[in-house]
């Protein structure tokens, strides 16, 4: 978890990044434990599809378990559905999400799902044992392993405002979290505070619910028992929210690490705080404890997702771009996975930028989907 800040720990720390930290071979190589084709085999749309509409966006992966990996994507009915009254999704059956569920092992199929869906807002989210949350639109469903419907929520909005749900599994897999906010946020106007719900990830039922003391803000990630945010009055800071509601800024000092330009934060696993940009990669136990630093020279590190003590992270030659509505994708791409616990960097593997998804599972096994194929992949020195 981490600690207030403070000035001779933080400049040890800076020294330290400075000369390096110990970790494993440079180049590791990986073992393909398994390769799909998501359109020939599973009848997928290509996951490069061009996004003119939020549903079009609605599609990735996530481990389920070490042992399950799930890919999922949002439709459209080929014939529009007539008028009908609305599910728990908020949709009326004119979209489907369809999920594949498939052994890590060899990528046999254990399971094929297709369910209403709203047209936006939806996800999978793996909570523990390998149950699993179905997000989609206002409505959450909670399957079993064995794919059973255990419990379904339907997230409350109030009625004539422009609001938006953000809901993640905290880390641990015990609590969901949600965030409704509103849907557009100016920080310079003074708004209406996030109003926050937390979950039992294994009923479904309310824990706890509060509101934000600081106004408007995204959360971003979540860790074991606090959710990042972007948020302020007047101006917008990242701050740590626990799960009582307290609110604590992050100090720019620990933010701007070893000079990293266009940072990114991002909250781990076990509430490790991951700062990354242009160059390289810091993740913090608390900021007098650095975990790993990775280096990549004249390259940026643009996303990072973790499990437990496993983290992958993606390197690209520079950040996507967006002209009038369209990306303009990096020339390369590279996934690394990296060991917490040992430093060690246990898959690199060139990608392409198309269509790019990708998950690490609890036990450092990684999926990655580009180019409309799924590959997963397991380090050799494990």
């Amino acid at each position: 978890m981490l600690v207030p800040y403070n000035q001779p720990c933080m400049a040890w720390l800076i020294g330290l990044l400075v000369f390096g930290l110990g970790g494993g071979p440079d180049s590791p190589s990986a073992q393909q434990l398994w390769a799909a084709n998501l359109t020939t085999q599973y009848g997928f749309q290509k996951f490069d599809r061009e996004i003119n509409r939020n549903w079009l966006a609605q599609q990735g992966l996530a481990f389920l378990s070490p042992e399950r990996i799930v890919v999922y994507q949002v439709n459209q009915k080929p014939q529009r559905m007539p008028l009908a009254a609305r599910d728990i999704t908020g949709g009326a059956g004119n979209f489907y999400i369809q999920l594949e569920i498939l052994d890590v092992r060899d990528g046999h199929e254990v399971a094929h799902l297709q369910l209403p869906a709203a047209g936006l807002f939806s996800s999978v989210m793996p909570t523990r044992d390998g149950n699993f949350i179905v997000r989609s639109g206002e409505g959450l469903s909670l399957y079993s392993a064995s794919l059973q419907q255990l419990a379904t929520y339907s997230l409350p909005l109030e009625k004539g405002e422009s609001q938006a749900w953000e809901t993640q599994v905290a880390s641990s897999g015990d609590t969901v979290v949600a965030v409704r906010r509103q849907m557009y946020i100016d920080p310079s106007q003074k708004g209406r505070p996030s109003y926050v719900e937390l979950l039992d990830a294994a009923t479904l039922h309310v824990k706890k619910a509060f509101t934000m003391s600081r106004a408007g803000g995204w959360m971003t990630t979540v860790g074991d028992r606090h959710m990042l945010s972007f948020a302020g009055e007047g101006k917008l800071e990242w701050g740590l929210t626990d799960f009582d509601g307290h609110w604590d800024p992050i100090p720019e000092s620990i933010s701007r690490l070893d000079g990293i330009r266009y940072y990114r934060l991002g909250l781990l696993s076990h509430d490790y705080l991951a700062i990354y940009g242009q160059n390289q990669l810091i993740v913090l136990a608390s900021p007098t404890q650095a975990l790993l630093r990775a280096v990549e020279p004249k390259q940026f590190f643009q996303s990072v997702m973790a499990r437990d003590h496993f983290l992958a992270a993606e390197i690209v030659d520079k950040p996507i771009m967006y002209k009038q509505g369209h990306a303009e994708l990096p020339g390369f791409a590279q996934i690394d996975a990296y060991d917490l616990d040992t430093q060690a960097k246990l898959i690199s593997v060139k990608v392409s930028p198309k269509g790019l998804y990708f998950a690490i599972s609890p036990k450092g096994d990684l999926g990655i989907i580009h180019d409309n194929r799924l590959q997963v992949l397991r380090g050799k020195s494990k």
